[in-house]
């Protein structure tokens, strides 16, 4: 049985337990255009947010403690502690989900919990996912290989999964008119810029790589960059805050987003961004990336780690400007259908309500 007693008006609180991949809430950011939105999932959720100094309110003796074990497992303890102040937990990351389910499978503790999970296929999150999933009554996806993982070789009951799109804050990503005279490439995880560099060569395009130090750490796909020496002329590389990639995108004809042989989605956020911006996509077809582009009406698809394939749709498409531009508006169309903001997290909202509702008798929803 649930630990909650609700009352036949009260509304749900939620926890979330959420990756250091998102950003705290800033509202000023937000009122001037300056980055994607945030508080649209706070204010819908009713949510307090896990942010790391949310754990200098614990007493003395767990701060203590704190200090000594990594900073997920610090607020995964912390959040059992306090659990009862709230009606569900949202782990808004892998490393949370699952520690979060082993501590409440190890202390025979159940409580409603749901997990947005980003990559359950490799082999150490697999297996433990296998052995703690008895305690997430729902698993939020937006990969449908992975659902088929879940299920399949996983074992997990197919109504435990939910399959729903990721977002793009497309308020903030929208089309912008700029003259396009380049094109870009964004993103470090499971990159393959080698190939791309080699797909450039000799070609008369500018490009600009917008990637490096994430999450405080250099991603080997950015290494293997530096690694092979001075940059052609027509590359350029750095970092961008979310304005400077905005006007990016808004100059680049198309994006091209070259990726490694992999199962997971890799890729998807930079698709969503360009899309929303309604700009075509080149991108490499691998086994993970299959949700999203539409071949021939929203982007091209070339073979992983071939520079000869990628050159060629790269100068086809620049050649054909015209394509990329419908291309672009079938994109932005596709978005607003499907990935909004808006949509996603109503999407968790009516989660986690169903969640609750298997707990209580009656119940009163927070809709947007």
């Amino acid at each position: 049985m649930s630990e909650i007693n609700y009352t036949a008006t009260k509304k749900y609180k939620a926890l979330t337990l959420l990756t250091t991949g998102l950003s705290r809430v800033d509202t000023n950011e937000e009122e001037r255009d300056g980055g994607p939105r945030a508080s649209l999932y706070e204010k819908t959720i009713n949510t307090d947010m896990m942010y790391e100094d949310f754990l200098l309110q614990a007493p003395a003796w767990r701060r203590w403690i704190y200090k000594f074990i990594p900073v997920i497992a610090a607020e995964v303890v912390e959040a059992y502690f306090i659990r009862r102040r709230y009606d569900i937990i949202i782990s808004w990351s892998d490393p949370h989900a699952l520690f979060m389910a082993l501590l409440f499978k190890l202390t025979f503790t159940r409580f409603p919990h749901v997990a947005l999970m980003f990559w359950i296929s490799k082999p150490k999150k697999a297996a433990l996912l296998k052995k703690v999933h008895t305690h997430i009554d729902t698993i939020i996806l937006w990969t449908s290989r992975h659902r088929e993982f879940a299920i399949n070789t996983l074992g997990i009951p197919a109504e435990k999964i939910k399959f729903i799109p990721y977002y793009v804050d497309h308020k903030f990503w929208r089309p912008i008119p700029s003259e396009t005279d380049m094109i870009c490439s964004v993103g470090v995880e499971m990159r393959d810029y080698p190939t791309l560099l080699d797909a450039m060569q000799g070609i008369d395009i500018q490009c600009h790589i917008a990637a490096g130090i994430a999450r405080g750490k250099m991603f080997n796909t950015i290494q293997a960059i530096y690694d092979r020496g001075p940059l052609p002329n027509n590359i350029t590389l750095g970092k961008l805050d979310p304005i400077e990639l905005r006007n990016l995108y808004a100059r680049s004809l198309f994006v091209v987003i070259p990726l490694l042989p992999s199962e997971s989605d890799n890729g998807l956020t930079v698709i969503l961004e360009a899309m929303a911006m309604g700009k075509a996509i080149i991108c490499s077809r691998t086994q993970g990336q299959v949700d999203v582009i539409q071949e021939g009406i929203t982007g091209i698809f070339v073979p992983p780690q071939n520079s000869e394939a990628l050159r060629e749709a790269i100068l086809s498409l620049w050649d054909n400007p015209e394509l990329a531009k419908r291309m672009g508006e079938a994109g932005r169309k596709y978005i607003e259908a499907n990935n909004t903001y808006e949509q996603f997290v109503n999407h968790i909202n009516q989660t986690a309500v169903e969640v609750l509702r298997k707990n209580i008798k009656q119940f009163n929803p927070i809709i947007v």
